[in-house]
């Protein structure tokens, strides 16, 4: 059974402080990596363009 499914069943008022703090910093650094990702990508997609070069990928 892995650790998740153990913690699954504990409430969050019991787990302790740190876990709870890491939650949140995971739940942001992820959200601020995912935004990076995405402006560089466009930055790169851009470059592309400007080059005269077709894109290789579907925009969204």
């Amino acid at each position: 059974m892995p650790i998740d499914d153990t913690l699954t069943f504990v409430p969050f008022r019991d787990l302790p402080p740190w876990l709870k703090r890491r939650w949140v910093y995971v739940t942001v650094r992820d959200e601020l990596e995912y935004w990076w990702l995405r402006c560089t990508a466009a930055v790169e997609d851009n470059g592309r363009f400007r080059r005269g070069r077709r894109l290789r990928r579907t925009l969204r």
